[in-house]
């Protein structure tokens, strides 16, 4: 974005790398902590002693529900920016505009993706109660952006920022579809993604 991008592609790039960066901190250091509590948890909560990133192990810890709460804010803060809900959308549709085709395309089909994908990878399994405890916030934030996403995309005069904000919208219903925390809501939610890449790279181009 910053070296083939528009006009202002020094300030979407700039503003696309603090959201991401910032969101991924916070998730890596959930990472980090899942990594130490194999090390320091005892074997009766699935703890093996010693620092592992493996995930067959760190499935089989047993975290307690105030640490799943964290852990799951903090897996949540980097995969929301990704998706991106509602409020933290704000640095898509400036990046979307301003990037190139072959930018737009890779944003659309694989960065929005991997955002929904972490919610079902990592936060469902690692952190199942505080997924369930989660899961109202999380819904009321999905039904916002998929009503903000729809209503601003249909003000929209230029094509790019019309895909972005209706991408919101259209991510939102993913995350709606996870969150419901049954077989139709999950399987909707990856043909949404499968859907959403397709199209929308294919708009773009």
């Amino acid at each position: 974005i910053a070296i083939w991008g528009g006009v202002e592609r020094r300030y979407a790039a700039i503003k696309f790398f603090l959201y991401t960066f910032t969101g991924s901190m916070l998730t890596f250091a959930g990472v980090l902590y899942l990594a130490y509590a194999a090390y320091s948890l005892p074997a009766n909560l699935g703890g093996v002693g010693r620092f592992t990133f493996d995930l067959d192990i760190l499935y089989g810890l047993k975290i307690g529900t105030r640490a799943q709460w964290w852990l799951f804010l903090a897996f949540a803060a980097g995969f929301a920016v990704k998706v991106p809900v509602w409020p933290l959308h704000t640095w898509l549709p400036l990046a979307h505009t301003e990037a190139p085709t072959a930018g737009s395309v890779l944003l659309a089909g694989i960065l929005l993706k991997l955002g929904t994908y972490g919610f079902l990878r990592f936060c469902l399994p690692l952190t199942p109660a505080a997924s369930e405890y989660f899961a109202p916030m999380m819904i009321a934030i999905s039904i916002a952006s998929i009503l903000y996403g729809g209503a601003v995309a249909l003000g929209q005069s230029d094509i790019k920022k019309l895909i972005a904000y209706s991408s919101v919208g259209h991510m939102g219903f993913v995350t709606l579809g996870i969150f419901l925390f049954n077989l139709r809501g999950v399987e909707g939610a990856l043909f949404q993604m499968l859907n959403h890449g397709v199209v929308t790279g294919g708009l773009f181009m």
